[in-house]
C-alpha cells in the first residue's frame, strides 16, 4: 500500500453474523478497562480516555463468546499472524474534541477498524490530508499501519464501539 492507501469494505460479514457480533460487543456483560490515552506522542490534557478490551497481544484475555466472531473477521482479511487486535469504546462527546494522530506500531503491517456501530465519529486518516472516514456499522477499513490515523469522537451516541487489528 502506497502513504495513504486505503480500502473500504461495507457489510463485511453476513447480517446474522455481525448482529449478534453486535450484541455481544455491546452486552453489559464484558468488563471494559479505561486507558487515559489515544497516544503518548501529543498534549494528552484534552484526550478523554477510552475503554477498551484486549483479545491478542499485551494482556491478553480469553473472551470466547466473541473469538467465533474475531475469526471470521480474520479470516476475510486474509490475516495470517496477528499483532494485536482489540475493541475500543469511547464514550459521547459534547463537542467534536483535538485530534490525536499516532500510528499503531513504528514497524510496518496492516490494520483493520471494524466499525460496531452508526453515528457521526469515524476515523480521520492522514494528518496533513485528513481523509474522513465514515462510523458506519459493518464496515472495515483496512490500511498501512505507517498511515496516521487519528479517532473522530461522536457526538449523536453513548458508545462508539471499534475493533482494531493490527497484522501481517
Amino acid at each position: 500500500m502506497g502513504t495513504l492507501d486505503f480500502k473500504i469494505l461495507d457489510n463485511f460479514l453476513e447480517k446474522d453474523t455481525f448482529n449478534k457480533f453486535k450484541e455481544a460487543i455491546f452486552s453489559e456483560s464484558l468488563n471494559w478497562y479505561f486507558k487515559q490515552n489515544q497516544t503518548y506522542e501529543e498534549d494528552q490534557k484534552n484526550d478523554p480516555g477510552f475503554f477498551s478490551l484486549n483479545f491478542f497481544g499485551n494482556f491478553y484475555n480469553d473472551f470466547v463468546g466473541l473469538n467465533y466472531f474475531l475469526f471470521k473477521i480474520y479470516e476475510k482479511i486474509n490475516c495470517k499472524a496477528l499483532v494485536q487486535s482489540r475493541a475500543n469504546l469511547y464514550l459521547k462527546q459534547e463537542k467534536d474534541n483535538k485530534l490525536f494522530f499516532h500510528k499503531d506500531f513504528e514497524f510496518e503491517c496492516s490494520t483493520a477498524i471494524f466499525y460496531m456501530n452508526t453515528n457521526n465519529g469515524g476515523t480521520i486518516l492522514g494528518r496533513k490530508e485528513k481523509i474522513k472516514i465514515d462510523n458506519i456499522e459493518n464496515r472495515i477499513l483496512i490500511f498501512n499501519s505507517q498511515i496516521e490515523h487519528s479517532v473522530k469522537y461522536a457526538t449523536d451516541v453513548q458508545r462508539r464501539i471499534i475493533i482494531n487489528i493490527n497484522y501481517f
